[in-house]
């Protein structure tokens, strides 16, 4: 049943991120609003069985570390509040996901789905109708220290190697520029007008009450002060999260979940290394984001 046939007025929104830009925090902010429903990275999960995507996401020397973390990710236990909720990998195609996201969520006031851009490149004519496109994005340099610490677990360089981002593949380099492209596609397809609505990681965590309720605003999110802390753990899912149990047993071994699942509110955000301790290829990879990523922080809602 497609999302025009939901209650008019029930708000659907979602979130694309490139990855370690805090989005699963946000993203758990939004799990105590009244009524919501959060969808967790569906096109992400929906990926594992996209060939493309596969292809993409393996390319190079990425394809055996890939295959031994998907294996090693499938014999992890889910325990505690995380053994009930997710959803079976094997089914999750980016059609199914399509017919999730436009289905019916009766009893519920929002609807909040967060992916990552990786899952839909190239794909865009596969996002939800009925949705609200939103966006949060990071600096560069903060966003990639962070991808490097997960994609050393997740892509181990071979015996003898140092890793380094070299060794990925583009679609993990390639974050900034895809959100430009979506922005486009939606303004040409007229599946949304006016500006786009961005928020940007450093802006939430030093402005968060300001942050926060210009972006419920904008998308029609009701705002409360209460909105700005929450418990610790991961209670949250279990409470009204779809998820992948696969991305959930992923977790149990890389922690790319763990600081948002500890986190109880937004912390102020960390000043940028000294130029010299950040490892040459982090700023490589920025400066290559950095020309899109500032283009898109110039649209973003202001403090």
């Amino acid at each position: 049943m497609a999302a025009e046939s939901s209650s008019t007025n029930q708000v659907r929104v979602m979130l694309w991120s490139p990855p370690r830009c805090l989005s699963t925090v946000f993203q758990k902010c939004m799990s105590y609003v009244d009524g919501i429903q959060i969808i967790n990275e569906p096109y992400q999960s929906a990926g594992a069985n996209n060939p493309e995507i596969m292809k993409q996401l393996t390319e190079g020397q990425g394809q055996e570390s890939f295959n031994k973390f998907m294996a090693t990710a499938e014999q992890q236990e889910l325990i505690g509040n995380l053994q009930e909720v997710g959803w079976d990998d094997s089914v999750c195609t980016t059609a199914w996901v399509k017919n999730l996201l436009e289905g019916q969520f009766p009893g519920k006031k929002v609807v909040f789905a967060k992916d990552l851009i990786f899952g839909i490149r190239g794909q865009f004519h596969m996002i939800p109708k009925g949705y609200k496109h939103t966006f949060i994005i990071r600096n560069p340099t903060k966003m990639t220290i962070s991808l490097r610490k997960n994609a050393e677990i997740m892509f181990p360089a071979p015996e003898g190697q140092q890793f380094s981002l070299r060794m990925l593949p583009p679609l993990f380099k390639e974050c900034y520029q895809p959100l430009l492209q979506l922005i486009e596609y939606l303004k040409e397809n007229k599946e949304q007008t006016g500006d786009p609505i961005i928020i940007d990681a450093d802006d939430i965590q030093n402005h968060p009450a300001s942050i926060v309720r210009q972006y419920c605003d904008a998308v029609g999110i009701p705002y409360n002060d209460s909105l700005l802390e929450w418990p610790a753990g991961n209670e949250c899912v279990k409470k009204n999260w779809l998820v992948s149990k696969m991305m959930l047993q992923g977790d149990r071994i890389i922690g790319y979940y763990a600081a948002a699942f500890a986190s109880t509110k937004f912390l102020p955000s960390k000043p940028l290394p000294i130029e010299n301790e950040i490892p040459a290829d982090v700023v490589e990879v920025a400066k290559l984001e950095e020309p899109f990523y500032k283009k898109l922080y110039d649209m973003r809602i202001k403090p």
